[in-house]
Order: C-alpha cells, then sequence, then structure tokens
C-alpha cells in the first residue's frame, strides 16, 4: 500500500496532534525596562525610581516595531510569545518526521 503525500508516519501523526494544543501566539519579544512618566509633579522627575514599563518588538522585513504592553496583560503576552517559540520547535519536529518519511518512501510511487 503506498501512502498519499497527505499522510505521514505515525510519529509525524502525533506531532501534527500537538499542533491542536497550541494557544494563542505572537512573533516578538518582550522587553521589560524603566521610564520618566513625563508628569512634573511625579516623583521620577527628582530622585526616582523610576516607572517599569513593556514592550512588545518585532520584525516586518528589516523594520522593527514596538507596541507598549499595559501592566494588566504582561503575562498574558509573554505566554503568548512563549506559544510561538513552541509552534517553532513543533514546526521543526514536524519537518524533520516528513523528512524522514520522504527518505523511508524513497523509490516508492504515489498513487
Amino acid at each position: 500500500m503506498t501512502r498519499s503525500p497527505s499522510q505521514t508516519s505515525a510519529a509525524g501523526r502525533r506531532l501534527l496532534a500537538r499542533l491542536r494544543t497550541i494557544g494563542p501566539f505572537t512573533d516578538g519579544s518582550l522587553t521589560l525596562t524603566t521610564k520618566r512618566c513625563g508628569r512634573a509633579r511625579c516623583r521620577c522627575v527628582t530622585e526616582g525610581p523610576l516607572h517599569p514599563t513593556a514592550w512588545l518588538t518585532w520584525k516586518e522585513g528589516p523594520t522593527t516595531h514596538s507596541l507598549y504592553v499595559p501592566i494588566a496583560w504582561r503575562d498574558e503576552v509573554a505566554a503568548w510569545i512563549a506559544e510561538a517559540q513552541r509552534l517553532r520547535h513543533v514546526m521543526h519536529e514536524i519537518s524533520a518526521a516528513q523528512r524522514a518519511f520522504l527518505r523511508a518512501h524513497r523509490g516508492t510511487r504515489p498513487r
């Protein structure tokens, strides 16, 4: 029996099943830093400490983009970034499984 190109090995099917568990994701990195707020009467103008702030940064072609992330969203955005890393890892594993599948079926002709 010859498999169709849309099929894969048992390992490949297990890896594809892992894709269904991926949650919301985004490319980029979360940068935590501090800044002055700009209010004239704030403590950060004279003695500090500065206010914590977070930025999501990502590349689109040669351009780096940044987006402010509110305090309430920082953990959520960090989880999205972790999911994107997990997705990339699973994609690499699936690619390796598909190459192994092709090597194992060299010389056979799909129907």
